[in-house]
């Protein structure tokens, strides 16, 4: 077994992971904002929302993540990703 020193530096190498990819997702977001914006789409489009929420329960699901995880991870980003575009 790992020390728990190594173990907890490892979910700080993870952490430091998870905030960049969520830094590259807000870029995209606000691509995503500007395109709506030039061609005249609603920033929330619930259709999208829930195709975007099942394909991640699926893929949580395989990691296995609860669904409340997953739910309450994916509508934080949705919220902000909403923010963003706005």
């Amino acid at each position: 077994m790992k020390d728990l020193q190594v173990l907890r530096a490892e979910i700080d190498q993870l952490d430091e992971q998870l905030w960049e990819i969520i830094g590259k997702r807000a870029d995209v977001v606000r691509q995503v904002g500007e395109w709506k914006h030039l061609h005249g789409e609603q920033v929330v489009q619930p259709e999208r929302w829930q195709q975007v929420i099942e394909h991640c329960l699926a893929q949580g699901k395989q990691y296995g993540l609860s669904e409340e995880l997953i739910r309450e991870v994916m509508e934080a980003l949705h919220k902000e990703s909403v923010r963003v575009e706005s």
